[in-house]
């Protein structure tokens, strides 16, 4: 009996032996399979719209790739040549020089401006796509940068009211004009409707995994190529570039932040930044320092940036509040708090153990 139950013994652990190393051997094959078949990687940098426009795709086939990566060039300088106010000739500028009279314009502009003039509606005129006349006084960002006098920015703040704007189709055409001394700015939604138009052309091209990235502009496409979500890290406002104060968790979605650390100049030890208050014509001062949307529309997400800057916390979280299907992200700089909508809560991660968090609709933590 002893001898029975012996051999049973030994031929159960040499089913065991066998078991450990076929699973062992199933694992190493696994690791080969995937080492060999990573999706291959393409990449383009240019400087485009301002900023470093750099575009990431993977997929199996390079040729494949770098077809859709040259095409989504080709589109940006495209739109950048519609939309741009350094661009002589383009829309927006001929809208520019010619205030007060309509001009003819392409579909892809009149479509850019029916949206901005629809989250300008939406937001109160905290974004106003009119804010060219006071973006042009103050120079930020250019060699030009100064603190106007007051009789000036009073002067450039009575022209900013995107109600004086028209746009419309007629006879097969679509046309715009904007009050006569307006000027429009684009630069707080342009980027975002590129963005998205990129990310639909890359679709179109069979690309299920890219990262598109134009200077504070996310979108990404599908999973990230390690087969699972792409880890978005939010720049720290009081930090230098690449620093971060918190991650969230994404797929198939834009992520747009912005902050008046971008760009900005200083004058008698005073910080004036580039964000712009339609109502005062001078750059916010909010007590905001950072702000990120995350939206399937890109475009929209940098709408709502800037005029979340504008509204300052309190207005923004009610807001939010108001606007429950948005996705957001506050950062208040006296307080080192930061506020984020519910929806988010299982997605971001703070990684700054200085601030605080609290979500909206939420619990402070």
């Amino acid at each position: 009996m002893a001898y029975i139950n012996g051999e049973a013994s030994s031929s159960k652990i040499r089913g065991v032996v066998i078991a450990t190393l076929f699973i062992a051997v199933l694992v190493f094959a696994a690791r080969v399979y995937f080492s060999l078949h990573e999706p291959l990687k393409a990449e383009r940098e240019s400087f485009r719209l301002g900023t470093i426009v750099r575009l990431n795709v993977w997929g199996e086939n390079k040729a494949s790739l770098d077809a859709a990566l040259d095409a989504s060039m080709a589109e940006i300088v495209r739109l950048e040549s519609l939309f741009s106010v350094n661009i002589a000739t383009s829309d927006i500028s001929r809208i520019n020089s010619n205030s007060g009279g309509r001009i003819k314009v392409s579909p892809e502009t009149g479509e850019l401006i029916a949206l901005a003039l629809k989250n300008a509606g939406e937001t109160g005129g905290a974004f106003d796509p009119t804010i060219g006349p006071v973006v042009r006084l103050w120079g930020i960002g250019t060699k030009n940068a100064h603190v106007p006098a007051d009789s000036e920015i009073d002067a450039a703040r009575e022209l900013v009211d995107y109600r004086r704007v028209s746009c419309y189709k007629q006879n097969g055409g679509c046309y715009a004009a904007v009050g006569r001394g307006q000027r429009f700015d684009l630069g707080g939604i342009a980027k975002g409707w590129i963005a998205d138009r990129v990310a639909d052309l890359l679709r179109k091209h069979g690309i299920t995994s890219a990262l598109i990235d134009l200077g504070g502009n996310l979108y990404v496409i599908g999973k990230s190529p390690k087969g699972h979500a792409w880890k978005i890290g939010l720049q720290h406002p009081d930090k230098p570039r690449g620093e971060y104060f918190g991650t969230i968790d994404v797929e198939d979605i834009s992520v747009v932040t912005s902050g008046p650390y971008e760009r900005y100049f200083e004058k008698d030890g005073v910080r004036y930044n580039h964000i712009f208050d339609p109502s005062t014509g001078r750059p916010v001062q909010s007590g905001l320092v950072s702000v990120s949307v995350i939206s399937k529309s890109s475009a929209d997400a940098d709408a709502l940036c800037t005029a979340m800057f504008v509204m300052g916390p309190e207005k923004s979280v009610a807001f939010l509040r108001e606007h429950r299907d948005l996705e957001a992200v506050l950062v208040v700089g006296a307080e080192k708090k930061v506020f984020i909508t519910q929806n988010i809560e299982n997605k971001f991660s703070l990684t700054d153990g200085g601030m605080m968090l609290e979500v909206i609709n939420g619990a402070v933590k």
